[in-house]
């Protein structure tokens, strides 16, 4: 073969059957050009492209070029960078699929992140011939951890400066003898607290309104500071039990003042500031479970992009159906990733009211047809659910929908998923059911990320319920939803 000739060998990865001919760069361009990562396929000792799908010519700067027959270095210039040039080295030599996240990249004059997959192509007699590479640009998430981290640095400089800052920024201020006992508390301390004006003050009321999680560890911090050894600076977060039943996040920074009785250094006043950051504590709290959730959608998009091309080709009785049903289904899963875009990004594509069953279909659509008749059921009442609600929703069956095709029903040709939703009353019911997957032998004994959003989108969000029957013949989900929460 000459180094610029079309790739025509069965690629392993894929498992196509023996024999097949004429799989050339047309064909899986067909299949994989509008797949939301960039694709390639080079193969030889240097290594030339054999494929380059639309996003990764399109992120060099080149949507409509050809680079077939051209080797890395010629096409990516100092983007082919060394430990590009590694990665590949070492699947090409070990054999073994290689990984990495967070990949430094300077394209086009700006610095991108990028998750990087590097899989062998084997031929038919087991030699790797070429490589697989799948991308995908995760520069919001490593953004999101930089301006964290970068966040972090400044809350402490923040910090450092609020004693000169107490009357600008409405800081409560707080000061206590240690001799009398005496407590003063500004009325900025007393509003953050919601008590009275005229409530008595004691270091046990104090003590009382603490979170009961953190009030030991506050005590003993605070009694450290009657040892003139402690340095006597205080600073901790804790939690404090508002009178109206919320929690709120206190940031306190303080100094103990000593003084010299008889030759004895002793504790004389403890004052300083007092900062409500509940917000800024959500804020955070809320960026890191972004950061979280984008890292699972990515690996979860491999994951099923992976299984759908390993089922299609099990499946498929020529290469042209293989390639005209894989570019469906690709097609359908970058539908159905799109409908949770608004879990990331306050804009998104789901506008205006739509259905529980019209959010089903495009979510199973990839699943549906692979491999037997009827694999995929549906039966749902016309429930209508407003933008709000679907993005929610849509989160929560997206997972069970990724969890079946990865670990149940949907990761075997013989498996079947039927999903059945109705109204009673004033509350919405959907059953998942699946059947004829991997035999379970027990619950699992932990629950991933994925998992715990859908819990926490249902209850938190929808004001639902969500309950697992973790029976042998195959997962059942049923979820309880007020119809109220899906049309506000």
């Amino acid at each position: 073969m000459s180094p610029t000739q079309p790739w025509a060998y069965g690629l392993d990865e894929i498992r196509l059957r023996d024999g097949i001919e004429d799989f050339g760069h047309e064909a899986l361009a067909e299949i994989l050009e509008n797949i939301p990562l960039a694709v390639v396929v080079t193969y030889g000792d240097p290594p030339r492209f054999a494929f380059a799908n639309k996003l990764f010519r399109s992120t060099l700067g080149a949507p409509d070029a050809d680079f077939t027959g051209r080797t890395p270095f010629e096409t990516m210039g100092d983007v082919y960078t060394p430990v590009l040039q590694n990665l590949r080295h070492l699947a090409c030599t070990t054999g073994e699929p290689q990984e990495l996240r967070d990949i430094p990249l300077a394209i086009a004059g700006q610095q991108t992140y990028w998750d990087l997959k590097i899989l062998p192509i084997r031929n038919a007699n087991d030699q790797i011939e070429g490589i697989l590479a799948l991308a995908a640009n995760v520069t919001e998430r490593a953004k999101a951890h930089h301006a964290a981290d970068h966040q972090a640095g400044e809350a402490e400089l923040f910090n450092e400066r609020l004693t000169l800052a107490v009357e600008a920024a409405e800081m409560g201020m707080w000061d206590w003898t240690a001799e009398t006992g005496a407590i003063y508390w500004s009325d900025r301390y007393k509003e953050i607290f919601g008590v009275s004006h005229d409530q008595p003050l004691t270091h046990e009321f104090w003590l009382s309104m603490i979170h009961p999680e953190d009030r030991e560890w506050v005590r003993k911090k605070v009694d450290a500071l009657n040892d003139p050894a402690s340095g006597g600076r205080l600073q901790m977060d804790y939690r404090i039990i508002h009178p109206d039943g919320g929690i709120r996040w206190i940031s306190c920074r303080g100094r103990m003042i000593y003084t010299t009785v008889g030759g004895e250094t002793k504790p004389f006043r403890l004052l300083g500031t007092m900062l409500d950051n509940t917000e800024r504590r959500k804020n955070e709290e809320a960026r890191q479970l972004l950061a979280k959730e984008l890292d699972h959608r990515v690996k979860n998009l491999f994951a099923m992009a992976s299984a759908m091309v390993t089922m299609t080709a099990r499946t498929a009785r020529s290469t042209d159906e293989m390639a005209h049903a894989l570019h469906g289904r690709l097609n359908a899963l970058a539908k159905a990733h799109e409908l949770i875009r608004p879990a990331f990004a306050d804009d998104g594509p789901i506008e205006g009211e739509t259905t529980i069953c019209e959010i089903l279909k495009t979510i199973l659509a990839p699943h549906g047809d692979l491999g037997l008749a009827g694999r995929v059921l549906i039966d749902c009442a016309p429930i209508t659910v407003d933008a709000k609600a679907a993005t929610s929703l849509t989160l929560v069956l997206h997972e069970l929908a990724t969890n079946a095709s990865k670990y149940g029903a949907l990761s075997l040709a013989d498996g079947h998923l039927t999903i059945s939703c109705w109204r009673d009353g004033e509350t919405m019911f959907l059953a998942w059911q699946e059947k004829d997957g991997p035999p379970i032998e027990s619950p699992p004994t932990t629950r991933g990320f994925g998992s715990q959003l859908a819990r926490k989108s249902v209850t938190d969000q929808l004001g639902g319920t969500i309950d697992y029957d973790w029976h042998p013949d195959g997962l059942r989900v049923d979820l309880r939803i007020p119809v109220s929460q899906l049309s506000r």
